[in-house]
């Protein structure tokens, strides 16, 4: 969560609501770090269905880069950022894990999902990235079973 409480203070108040389906309705809101800007995109609440002690591996896939662009991805790191998550969403399931919150900003993009179980997770994204090119990602996780950070971040989120 350390790194999370760093630029939680800087989010601004411009919050949009957006929907995928019916029932997950996701936010962006804007924000800072090291005077450059941050885009976040999170769900609004706890997936219906789910229980956090069900999924209480909190996994960040990190993705570094190096831009002119104010710290923004330029539109080839966009574009496989992109093609990343397209093939991490058969993923995104109640039974095998959510991702909650994505980062973008200040050189780095991340993805942050809670997952049931860490190993079988790993064994799943690498079957669904063994026939794509190499991706610049570093992963990391940690046991989380209240999602301390995500209910950080939201509450922070709600207090603008």
């Amino acid at each position: 969560m350390g790194h999370l409480t760093k630029f939680l203070a800087a989010i601004m108040a411009s919050v949009v609501p957006i929907s995928a389906n019916a029932e997950d309705t996701y936010f962006t809101a804007t924000g800072e770090e090291d005077g450059k800007p941050l885009i976040f995109r999170s769900m609004t609440a706890v997936p219906v269905g789910v229980r956090e002690a069900d999924l209480p591996n909190h996994v960040i896939i990190r993705w570094h880069y190096e831009t002119d662009l104010n710290g923004m991805p330029n539109t080839d790191s966009n574009s496989r950022q992109i093609a990343l998550e397209d093939a991490l969403m058969p993923l995104d399931v109640n039974a095998i894990g959510r991702q909650m919150l994505v980062v973008t900003g200040n050189n780095r993009k991340e993805w942050h999902w809670y997952v049931k179980d860490f190993d079988n997770w790993m064994d799943q994204l690498h079957q669904r990235l063994a026939t794509s090119r190499a991706y610049p990602i570093e992963i990391s996780h940690t046991y989380e079973p209240q999602w301390a950070s995500y209910r950080a971040f939201l509450a922070q989120v709600n207090g603008l």
